[in-house]
């Protein structure tokens, strides 16, 4: 039992979690002199509760000013300019954006853009509003001064979308073409980031008046809050704030969106089973570490060095879980994200992978079991395991601090290196079992010669489920043009 035990556990320290790109829930939304818009992107849970605060500051294009007359109050003869909010609301329909879309990027509209770029890039954002269910607000005027959350005035019954599923995919399919084509023709101007910038001119999109077949008839004067209405991705587009008095001043306006899901938190419909998920696996690392410490405890007297090895691998793995699900609850409870405990967490994941590698690189080359000590290799796996540890944290970091992860060539580069040397490791592990394994055979040990067959099979199995999941991730999310199932984000 002991030994299954042994082989499970080894098996669990191989699986490596990534954690997915936490969002901010809270986001401020700047209008400045040069009326360019942005829109918030998230997938969301129904029953959503969106909220909108205002927040007034002079006109400066110093920096350094702006930020900080953020701490200073309105000039008095601003505070009571009245300002009212519009904006939509849109829930896609058909194809969701794959992370190397145009619209799951933020690239600006700027003068250094050339003409083929900005035709494709108002195209793709025109498409995915034609994609959408939508719903259009007003919100109630007010003054610079009020901090109060906005309420709504007037709110539109939800439209359905102009295109088919069908007629969306079809569309994703001739953008995704042309951007790779454009992508090949301009790489040096082409900056990949999250959310979308559209000028203020260009937002006014008709909407057709057919009627979405899930979506309901909503009573305009008895919602007085933003809120979805079913699951799935959302684009939240507010338009430049309109400024009501006769002769307006030049102001810096900022739109605090807020976005409070179903379960009392604001982590995002995407984010919100990796919460679960992690909480699960730090109660399993904590159960592995009871029982490890039981066993040891009734069997201390026949105790090896490795079984210490096992005990670290359990608890940095605690450890390392515990961090994950306090970055994520962090989220959850205050709606941004602390990109120091993200580090932290990350950090604490690779320390895990590379004590993990180096435990399994040791019980392949039979240390404790054909081998009382490593000699000369032990000085070969600390290297090894400081050399992945460098390797990966580098990759790490360079993930968190990059926009759009997936198609940067920065850390797509990263991961070459990573993948040499696991794919190193590997090669060792395995040459090391098949030397132990023939020791084994030739002492005629048929006991532990069965717990290294367990084990080696057991290793095998590891690596051609990463192997699957890797093809079906990369055939479902990349080799696709078309995604309807949100869940499958996560």
């Amino acid at each position: 039992m002991k030994n299954y035990f042994l082989i499970y556990l080894l098996f669990f320290c191989l699986v490596n979690y990534s954690s997915t790109t936490l969002v901010d829930s809270i986001v401020t939304l700047s209008w400045s002199s040069s009326g360019i818009s942005p829109i918030v992107d998230r997938f969301l849970t129904s029953d959503t509760q969106i909220t909108l605060k205002l927040f007034c500051r002079e006109s400066s294009t110093n920096l350094n000013e702006t930020q900080g007359q953020t701490r200073k109050p309105l000039n008095k003869d601003h505070e009571k300019t009245k300002i009212k909010i519009k904006g939509r609301i849109g829930r896609v329909v058909g194809c969701l954006p794959l992370q190397s879309d145009t619209l799951m990027t933020t690239n600006q509209l700027s003068s250094k853009d050339n003409k083929e770029s900005r035709n494709m890039l108002e195209a793709a954002y025109f498409n995915s509003w034609k994609q959408m269910e939508i719903r259009e607000f007003i919100m109630q005027e007010t003054n610079c001064d009020d901090s109060e959350e906005l309420l709504i005035d007037q709110y539109t019954n939800i439209t359905g979308p102009e295109i088919s599923p069908e007629k969306a995919a079809e569309v994703r399919k001739t953008m995704l073409k042309q951007e790779r084509e454009q992508l090949t023709a301009n790489q040096k101007n082409y900056i990949p980031p999250r959310r979308r910038r559209r000028a203020a001119e260009k937002t006014n999109i008709k909407l057709t008046n057919k009627q979405s077949s899930t979506a309901p008839v909503v009573n305009r004067q008895s919602e007085k809050r933003l809120q979805t209405w079913t699951d799935g991705y959302y684009l939240i587009e507010i338009f430049p704030p309109v400024i009501l008095d006769l002769n307006p001043p030049e102001l810096d306006v900022d739109v605090i969106v807020s976005m409070k899901n179903r379960h009392g938190g604001y982590i995002t419909a995407d984010e919100y089973p990796a919460l679960v998920f992690y909480g699960i696996m730090c109660g399993i690392y904590g159960l592995f570490a009871i029982l490890w410490f039981v066993w040891c405890a009734f069997y201390w007297r026949e105790l090896l060095k490795i079984q210490f090895w096992i005990g670290g691998v359990i608890l940095i793995g605690m450890i390392e879980k515990s961090a994950f699900i306090a970055e994520y609850d962090t989220v959850n409870r205050h709606g941004y994200k602390v990109h120091v405990a993200i580090v932290t967490a990350e950090v604490l994941s690779c320390l895990k992978r590379t004590v993990s590698r180096m435990l399994v690189i040791i019980v392949a080359l039979g240390y404790g079991v054909v081998k009382p000590r490593l000699g000369p290799l032990k000085q070969k796996v600390f290297a090894m395991g400081l050399l992945y540890f460098a390797i990966a944290t580098t990759e790490a970091i360079l993930r968190l601090n990059t926009t759009n992860d997936e198609t940067n060539n920065k850390v797509l580069i990263s991961r070459i290196p990573l993948a040499v040397i696991d794919a190193t490791i590997y090669y060792w592990i395995f040459t090391g079992l098949v030397t132990t394994t023939r020791t084994l055979r030739l002492r005629k040990n048929i006991v532990k010669l069965n717990v290294y067959r367990h084990f080696t099979n057991t290793l095998i199995f590891a690596i051609g489920a990463s192997l699957l999941f890797m093809i079906w991730s990369l055939k479902s999310h990349f080799f696709t043009t078309c995604i309807t199932n949100w869940r499958e984000f996560w």
